[in-house]
């Protein structure tokens, strides 16, 4: 599944065309879907393009992010890395593990690698 932000470029016709499924959808709302759906969220510039329009938070984001994920699924997050940076320190908020990985020939980005741990109750 493919989701394009509705403040972003538009890819959809693009992925549709190479026949995959693709959705727009806001990050400031809920999701669409049954909570702990998806195994792996892939998200490439999200958290700078939702703090530079003021409508939510990080954290926000972060948080509808965990809701739809399932426990011991994956996080892989690019973006500039002053964001990166202060999103660390917010993924450990939400008991993710979480490592940041330097991009090759890219000082600017930085990737953002976190697993949702299976917690278990007692």
């Amino acid at each position: 599944m493919n989701v394009i932000p509705t403040t972003g470029h538009n890819y959809l016709p693009l992925i549709v065309d190479r026949g995959f499924i693709g959705v727009f959808h806001d990050w400031c709302e809920a999701f669409p879907t049954y909570p702990r759906t998806y195994d792996l969220v892939h998200a490439d510039g999200l958290l700078s393009l939702q703090s530079s329009q003021h409508r939510c938070t990080v954290l926000d984001v972060l948080t509808e992010i965990d809701r739809i994920l399932r426990p011991e699924g994956w996080v892989i997050i690019r973006d500039y890395a002053s964001v990166i940076e202060s999103s660390r320190a917010l993924t450990t908020q939400l008991k993710w593990d979480a490592r940041l990985v330097e991009i090759e020939n890219n000082n600017e980005e930085k990737l953002l690698i976190c697993q949702k741990p299976f917690i278990k109750t007692r």
